[in-house]
């Protein structure tokens, strides 16, 4: 796959309820995919299971390395600052304290939160405590990248500066993306390709491919209105299952 996620016949099973059954998808390399549908669909289901977080059966090829997982909340280490949550992901990948503390300086910086590495998490604002798990998920060197709605509580502008963070660090750290989010706006700005999953077992309702530049995106223009609309037009159907 190249660096790409290859899923085949893809089996989860929860008591009373099979999420998926003979599953197939392919997330291509380097790339961002964004999953959406309704809620208890299975996208977080299917995140897991790519973590191997989550039990299932058939095939899945993924690049070697690992992944990182940005999840919803920030799941940061609560007594521990900014900068030590930072350091315990690296430790184990970096010998040389300077060359720690170098990168997760830099790191901080990227994500404009330079000034808060001596903080507790529960000295943040929801904000940057996100930022701080971005900050952590790309220090850590694996190729492919979960994200499970990490944006979702926070307000629109601020969603969409760290969205611009975020392709800011993909462009100078590729990774395969998996994200998952409720919000169309959202996956206009930030997907080359986009799936949306619907029914149960889930199945793939539509996808779409976004080529034009994230930079040179304008939401009025014909081409991402049509693409948004067709999005809005499978998501209703979805929902109306």
């Amino acid at each position: 796959m190249n660096g790409g996620i290859e899923i085949r016949g893809l089996g989860v099973e929860f008591p009373g309820r099979r999420v998926f059954d003979g599953f197939d998808m392919v997330f291509p390399a380097n790339a961002v995919s964004v999953l959406l549908g309704g809620s208890g669909v299975g996208k977080t289901t299917l995140l897991n299971a790519v973590a191997g977080l989550t039990p299932y059966t058939g095939e899945m090829t993924l690049p070697e390395g690992g992944v990182s997982y940005i999840f919803q909340k920030d799941r940061l280490i609560p007594q521990l600052s900014v900068y030590k949550n930072l350091d315990l992901v690296l430790k184990g990948i970096v010998r040389d304290k300077a060359e720690r503390k170098r990168r997760i300086t830099l790191m901080l910086e990227k994500l404009e939160i330079g000034s808060e590495a001596a903080k507790l998490p529960r000295e943040l604002s929801g904000g940057q405590a996100q930022r701080v798990s971005v900050a952590r998920a790309f220090l850590f060197p694996a190729p492919v990248l979960l994200m499970d709605e990490p944006f979702r509580a926070l307000d629109i502008g601020l969603k969409f500066r760290l969205l611009d963070a975020l392709a800011g660090l993909l462009g100078e750290s590729p990774r395969t993306v998996i994200y998952v989010t409720h919000d169309p706006d959202e996956c206009m700005y930030a997907a080359d390709f986009w799936t949306v999953l619907s029914g149960s077992p889930a199945e793939v309702a539509g996808r779409g491919e976004i080529t034009i530049p994230r930079g040179a995106r304008d939401p009025a223009s014909p081409v991402m209105a049509a693409e948004r609309a067709r999005l809005l037009s499978l998501l209703r159907d979805g929902a109306e299952e």
